[in-house]
């Protein structure tokens, strides 16, 4: 009975150890799908979202910068723009091209509508702003005459502060996300970590670039300028003398004339009805008028 008892015993001890074994074997590898924790070396193997994060700018407020305003500083962005006319348009154009690039400047754009001595440039530029008003003087000197200028200017310093908090908000979001990721144990945690991790970053490259957009404007104002040349008026009609034209030209004004004449008549007779009567009452009052009127002695 001992024997069978002890016999029983380790039976059921091998089985156990044997089952504990394959539930073992089983969870080890079903780990990926069922969600377990996960091993150092599968952490490793997520994308780190630190390398696609840009650099942000700080510190020193230039082109680009999305740095925070000083105290005082305001944002600025002004346009202007001129028309006027030139004797020599390309000549115009050259030595506006030179001037924008002494003053550190660029041509955003060109084009040129017509030929020759018609020809009339558009030009758009882009100079430092403190350099606006000294371009638009230089400008003017090259002109014979300006027809019309016109400045504007939009304030964006509270928009820039606006998104200036918010960029901050989001990058402390950002590094907060980042420091889940670390600390992710499974697969679906890590995923939610760096959906949310990818949301975060759309917004801050959104909000740099609308900031960097605002700062280069408010540095850089644009320029508008319209080069037209001087009208020139012939002296002589270049087609000549072209008498058959001039008969044309005659006898459609005699035409004209008996048209009105004809179209006065029509219109008279079609309203005889009510101008006749009223003549004739009026012819008939004043004779009545006058027969009533006593006429002075004679002396």
């Amino acid at each position: 009975m001992k024997i069978f008892l002890i016999s029983a015993s380790l039976f059921f001890l091998m089985a156990c150890g044997s089952s504990n074994q394959a539930a073992s074997d089983m969870a080890y590898s079903s780990e990926p799908a069922m969600g377990a924790p996960m091993e150092a070396p599968i952490a490793a193997d997520m994308p780190m979202v630190e390398k696609s994060v840009p650099p942000i700018d700080g510190g020193v407020a230039g082109s680009g910068s999305t740095a925070p305003l000083n105290p005082g500083e305001r944002l600025v962005i002004r346009d202007a723009s001129l028309v006027f006319q030139v004797a020599d348009v390309a000549a115009a154009d050259q030595q506006i091209r030179t001037a924008v690039s002494a003053a550190k400047g660029y041509v955003l754009s060109s084009s040129t509508n017509g030929t020759d001595a018609d020809a009339v440039i558009y030009m758009t530029l882009k100079v430092p702003s403190d350099q606006l008003d000294a371009t638009i003087t230089l400008v003017e000197k090259l002109a014979d005459k300006v027809l019309s200028r016109s400045m504007s200017g939009s304030d964006v310093t509270e928009e820039y502060i606006d998104m200036s908090g918010r960029l901050v908000a989001q990058e402390a979001a950002r590094d907060r996300l980042l420091e889940l990721l670390k600390k992710a144990e499974t697969v679906e945690a890590a995923v939610a970590v760096n959906s949310a991790l990818t949301d975060v970053q759309s917004q801050i490259e959104q909000l740099s670039g609308r900031m960097r957009y605002l700062r280069q404007g408010s540095q850089f104002s644009s320029l508008t300028v319209e080069i037209r040349p001087i009208p020139t008026t012939p002296i002589v009609n270049p087609e000549g003398w072209q008498p058959l034209e001039d008969a044309k030209i005659a006898l459609r004004g005699l035409l004209d004339f008996a048209q009105n004449i004809g179209t006065f008549l029509i219109g008279l007779v079609v309203w005889t009805p009510i101008w006749l009567p009223l003549l004739f009452l009026a012819r008939y009052l004043r004779k009545r008028w006058l027969t009533r009127t006593p006429t002075p002695p004679s002396a």
